[in-house]
């Protein structure tokens, strides 16, 4: 795989997490989930943009995992606590750790500096991200109904080979 090969795989994680957080976020009845996954989203969006804008015009496709993830979870809770437990405990460290061993892991084609530094824009987005999710899910009525949707997502994403990362 080339270095623009890798970048592109890595956009298509980030542009993954953004189309599934901003697809959740109309979707979820509680207005500070609703608040927390657009805000996720403007800050991942932000990291994409970024991205794309080092790779040129080539576009790159969404992880349909990430963005099917998303889906499934805000059908299963229209309230959208569990697409914040997607974020903060599912999608979002799966994300960062696509983007660390791209960093860090050189493998046999290693990113450039300009890649390396990309990737670490990109999880200072995803922690962002994280954060305020994590901050909205605090503050809701923490019911138990998305748990058996939660572990079946964390399974979904388990046996579709991402069960650590996206790569």
């Amino acid at each position: 795989m080339s270095v623009a090969e890798r970048e592109r795989a890595l956009l298509g994680v980030l542009d993954g997490l953004y189309r599934g957080l901003g697809e959740a976020a109309p979707r979820a009845g509680e207005d500070a989930a609703a608040v927390a996954l657009y805000e996720a989203a403007r800050a991942v969006g932000g990291a994409a943009l970024a991205w794309r804008g080092r790779l040129g015009d080539e576009p790159a496709a969404p992880l349909a995992a990430i963005v099917e993830v998303f889906g499934a979870a805000a059908g299963l809770d229209p309230s959208g606590r569990l697409s914040l437990a997607v974020t903060t405990s599912l999608v979002g460290p799966r994300v960062l750790v696509s983007l660390r061993d791209a960093r860090e892991e050189p493998g046999e084609v290693p990113l450039d500096d300009g890649g390396r530094a990309a990737s670490s824009v990109a999880s200072d987005a995803v922690v962002a991200a994280i954060r305020r999710c994590a901050r909205a899910a605090e503050g809701l009525d923490g019911g138990e109904e998305g748990a058996d949707g939660f572990a079946a997502l964390a399974r979904r994403l388990d046996l579709d080979g991402y069960g650590e990362s996206f790569r």
